[in-house]
């Protein structure tokens, strides 16, 4: 690391954090926003420093800073075919297989993006990866600020546990600090949910908000697809909750009902649409990756109404439970599991002594 160029951009990137005006009207003072920025900082380095130095060479997050470099050569030698790569694919079927994991323009997209970003900063960072992560997390930290307006707004009277539970749950510090998608994901998920919450909290929508929406869904669909399509039926079944003011539980079970009808049967009305056969196609590519030693074993789907129905105890095990305390193959999962079985008492907790929450326009 260049310590003494590191020192430097932090300084000004400290300095230009506190002149932001989202940051001036987010009500906490200055040496909050700087301790909570710090963090973020240092969970990034530690992230870096844990993935070279116990994983080793070969880790997404290297890999992702040495591709990024190649580019910034790119950007130097051939300037024309940096600014157009990323535009064109290289594969045989062209710009086809929009869901394939292997051998597709689409695929490639949603890493190739994210090197592009950090190919920018080697311009002033000369390819040292914890300057990139600097950079990186500089951006990213603007998802947690504006995560906590989110849910500041909502739990007013809570402002300390909310700054918690925005800034400084370790999973979610540390995997979003990592420079890989996790930490673009999180801050698209943030935007989005903000600013549909201000929508609907005002009940009109400005330019600006909608076109943060579009591009955040734009970017989130190419990014990782899969949360795209699990965010649609409950961003629009809050939408119907708040327009309609009916129950939430009949709305939520109405939506995703008609969303499992239409996975389930949308190849009936459009033969080539088959969402069944790419969630296999899916599952099978991950049965095929090298086993590893947090590999979990899973049933393989079929096709059919009866396959997806009899795995979904399975699924909702891998989601909501796993992995258990005791399940450690590698001793670094341990703080993990600790904080999933916080996370579940806490929930079991909410269910039974929850506080409803007037819900009134901030």
């Amino acid at each position: 690391m260049n310590y003494l160029l590191f020192t430097v951009y932090l300084v000004v990137l400290c300095w230009l954090l506190l002149r932001l005006p989202v940051i001036k009207k987010i009500g906490l003072n200055k040496k909050t926003v700087l301790a909570l920025f710090l963090c973020k900082i240092v969970a990034g380095i530690a992230i870096g420093w844990v993935s070279i130095h116990i994983y080793g060479p070969g880790n997404d997050y290297w890999d992702l800073n040495d591709a990024a470099w190649k580019e910034y050569q790119l950007l130097l030698t051939h300037p024309g075919t940096y600014f157009t790569n990323i535009f064109t694919s290289g594969y045989p079927g062209g710009y086809g297989g929009l869901f394939s994991s292997f051998n597709s323009y689409w695929n490639d997209l949603k890493g190739n993006l994210l090197i592009k970003l950090v190919s920018m900063f080697n311009i002033l960072s000369r390819g040292d990866y914890y300057i990139n992560s600097l950079f990186f997390n500089y951006i990213i930290f603007f998802g947690h600020v504006v995560f906590y307006k989110f849910f500041v707004a909502v739990f007013k009277e809570r402002k300390w546990l909310v700054v918690v539970g925005c800034f400084l749950i370790p999973s979610t510090l540390y995997f979003t600090s990592g420079m890989h998608k996790d930490g673009i994901v999180f801050l698209l998920l943030s935007i989005l949910i903000y600013c549909v919450y201000r929508w609907l909290q005002q009940n009109k929508i400005t330019v600006k908000r909608l076109l943060l929406i579009v591009v955040s869904f734009i970017l989130l669909f190419l990014i990782r697809n899969y949360i795209f399509i699990a965010l649609v039926p409950a961003l629009l079944a809050w939408i119907f909750t708040q327009k309609t003011k009916w129950k939430p539980a009949f709305v939520f079970a109405a939506v995703y009902f008609i969303a499992g009808l239409l996975v389930f049967n949308v190849d009936v009305l459009f033969s080539k649409i088959k969402p069944l056969n790419i969630i296999i196609t899916k599952q099978t590519e991950f049965l095929n990756l090298p086993h590893t030693e947090t590999t979990i074993s899973l049933t393989p789907l079929q096709p059919t109404f009866k396959s997806f129905a009899a795995n979904a105890p399975e699924a909702f095990n891998h989601l909501l439970l796993r992995p258990y305390l005791w399940e450690l193959p590698v001793v670094l999962l341990l703080p993990l599991n600790i904080e999933l079985l916080i996370c579940q008492l806490l929930f079991l907790l909410y269910i039974f002594y929850h506080k409803k929450i007037n819900d009134k326009p901030a």
